[in-house]
């Protein structure tokens, strides 16, 4: 099971979103395609033959989004710390412009240590796990611009 760990300086960035609007690693790929459409009024006659040649090409391609969706995620491991470097802390820099919705999870997995760091952008954005001993548990996570810096106790 995930634990939510709180991210001091995120709070003013959060803004209220719409209702019903998805958005990050929770949107599908119709869904972003219809955002992207919906920025797009002045060119009515672009998205009505835009939605014809989707409809020509879909039904040859949904194979291919299907395995499309499917992605790696880039796992760090920290097994060469010692707990008193580990302590110290580190910085991750996260190299998007939506950290709104920045979260930060632990758990322990197969007697490891797991943080979990999710960067939700509009179309995607970016997951990292990351694998230290189990003693270690985060004591601050602190956002500051595009740095994440996350100590241990």
């Amino acid at each position: 099971m995930w634990e939510r760990v709180d991210i001091e300086g995120i709070e003013n960035l959060r803004v209220p979103s719409s209702e019903g609007t998805e958005h990050g690693l929770d949107v599908s790929a119709e869904s972003m395609h219809q955002l992207f459409l919906a920025d797009l009024p002045h060119l009515d006659s672009v998205r009505r033959n835009h939605g014809n040649v989707v409809e020509i090409v879909s039904g040859s391609v949904e194979s291919s989004m299907t395995a499309a969706r499917s992605f790696e995620t880039p796992n760090i491991s920290f097994d060469e710390l010692d707990e008193k470097s580990a302590r110290a802390g580190f910085d991750i820099t996260l190299e998007t412009d939506a950290l709104t919705d920045l979260m930060v999870s632990t758990s322990i997995n197969d007697g490891r240590r797991l943080v979990r760091v999710i960067a939700p952008e509009r179309f995607g954005g970016l997951v990292h796990t990351l694998s230290m001993p189990p003693a270690l548990t985060i004591d601050t996570a602190v956002l500051d611009g595009e740095i994440l810096r996350l100590k241990f106790d």
